[in-house]
């Protein structure tokens, strides 16, 4: 029934995780994970470089791309740097945990990026709205 599990037995062994002197990675593992963790800080480039030209339109919406590309730019480094110290064979800091502690770094800032994307941007952006419509009808200062 659960026959296709039978090739991730090493992940729920903790010796996989905490081994100080793991089994080196091989190629087409280590060219999958360069790719992958290549893939957040290509995103990560592309979200700055969409948060700076909205930042004069919609700062706020600026923010929350912002936000994303910090994400993934500090997941993408942490993974490249664990993938470099498993690569050398580096005791300790080359186990594998650290991949598992990435991945959970990436999940947690997920969440409270996603928070913020999902409760205090709506809240924000109603508060700035509001702020326009009365100022809309303010006497402006003139300037000499």
């Amino acid at each position: 029934m659960l026959s296709f599990l039978k090739g991730f037995a090493a992940f729920l062994d903790y010796r996989y995780w905490f081994n100080p002197n793991p089994v080196p990675l091989g190629p087409s593992l280590v060219s999958g994970i360069l790719a992958f963790f290549g893939w957040f800080l290509f995103l990560a480039i592309v979200l700055y470089f969409v948060a700076r030209s909205l930042k004069k339109r919609d700062g706020l919406k600026a923010e929350v791309f912002r936000r994303f590309a910090g994400l993934l730019f500090m997941t993408g480094c942490a993974g490249l740097v664990a993938l470099f110290l498993a690569y050398e064979q580096i005791p300790f800091l080359g186990m594998r945990l650290w991949f598992l502690a990435t991945f959970l770094y990436f999940i947690i800032k997920l969440g409270f990026v996603t928070v913020y994307a999902v409760r205090e941007y709506p809240a924000r952006r109603s508060q700035v709205v509001a702020r326009e419509r009365l100022e809309r009808w303010l006497p402006q200062k003139h300037k000499k």
